[in-house]
């Protein structure tokens, strides 16, 4: 029994080895192709189980996924000479395996050169722009522009025209760049019907003087990837020079809040003369509306101390006397009146009339 358990530990071994050199998989995620001994033999895009041939042939598998690649920290300057420290990402797929392994090989590789193309454009292209456009919300169409470029390769015109159909073919973009008034490149655009069939018959027409011609294909013509989406993580001033740039951003925040404390303080002051403009306003009307009633009320008093005097002055002539005593006279007080005088009547005639 223990001379058989040897060979069938071996057998069962050698059989799990072949299996895994004939079958493997392919997920729905990824895409396989198939390699002898160096030559492509071919691709398996759908999910599941294949078959290879063992030991000549081998496998390699690429992610259909979209990936991520961290561009390297880039020094870039601006058309108005000034650095910005520039931090971004791409992202890209594979849509060509073949042309990807025969070029690229690896996915390490791949992000190395796709981190080149990227940094190239972008020097290219914030070159182009003011730093405040690159730091405001202009930068999504700056990110459109880098992520179009990222996504052309450039070739020779001999290399249109005898390997990508010439340079009136799809697949040849002709892009010309032309000078400002100061000598500088500005953006390139895309020629026009008549200056391709301009440049068929000549590498340099007349109507093309002074300008830059720049033959591209499709990146992935070339590397078998398509560049998706590139954006700016951060863009920030180089170090030197970010103490400066923050004392300025602190001076010109202080002016503003100076600014807005004094705006705020003469309105303060206007409201203040308004509400004590209102308030002496009120105060002067109430006044005016009192003494109006208080002489009202004394006119309606005088009215009506007219009207009992009219209706009884000889009670209102006794009452008046009255009072006259009253402040006069006392106990210690001795009149000397003239017998015809208005005060003595009363005392010499005490008794009230009767009306």
């Amino acid at each position: 029994m223990g001379k058989l358990l040897f060979p069938i530990i071996i057998v069962v071994a050698a059989i799990f080895v072949l299996i895994s050199q004939v079958f493997f998989t392919v997920d729905e995620t990824e895409t396989a192709i198939v390699i002898r001994l160096g030559a492509y033999q071919r691709s398996h895009t759908s999910p599941g189980l294949q078959m290879k041939t063992p030991f000549i042939e081998s496998v390699t598998k690429f992610n259909k996924k979209l990936l991520r690649v961290d561009v390297q920290v880039a020094s870039l300057l601006t058309s108005d000479k000034r650095n910005l420290l520039i931090d971004s990402y791409a992202r890209y797929r594979i849509t060509d395996p073949l042309k990807f392994y025969r070029t690229l090989r690896d996915q390490l590789q791949a992000d190395a050169r796709v981190g080149d193309i990227v940094n190239a454009q972008l020097r290219g292209e914030v070159a182009l722009d003011l730093q405040e456009e690159v730091i405001s919300q202009k930068r999504e169409d700056i990110m459109l522009q880098v992520t179009l470029g990222s996504n052309r390769s450039e070739v020779s015109r001999a290399e249109a025209i005898n390997e990508y159909g010439g340079i009136v073919s799809d697949m040849v973009t002709i892009v010309i760049t032309e000078k400002n008034e100061e000598g500088r490149s500005i953006r390139g655009r895309a020629a026009t019907q008549e200056e391709i069939r301009e440049l068929e018959v000549s590498p340099s027409p007349e109507i093309l003087q002074n300008t830059e011609i720049d033959y591209y294909i499709p990146l992935k013509e070339k590397y078998g990837i398509e560049i998706v989406d590139v954006r700016i993580k951060r863009a920030d001033f180089p170090s030197d020079i970010s103490q400066s740039v923050f004392a300025r951003m602190e001076a010109e925040r202080e002016r503003i809040a100076k600014g807005l404390r004094a705006e705020g303080a003469q309105r303060d002051a206007e409201i203040r003369a308004d509400v004590d403009k209102q308030v002496q306003i009120i105060l002067e009307t109430a006044n005016g509306e009192a003494e109006e009633t208080r002489g009202n009320a004394e006119k309606e008093a005088i009215n009506i101390l007219a009207e009992a005097l009219n209706t009884n002055p000889e009670f209102y002539n006794f009452r008046r006397s009255l009072e006259a005593y009253r402040v006069i006279v006392d106990s210690e007080t001795s009149l000397i009146l003239d017998p015809n005088s208005s005060l003595f009547q009363y005392l010499e005639k005490p008794d009230l009339p009767v009306e």
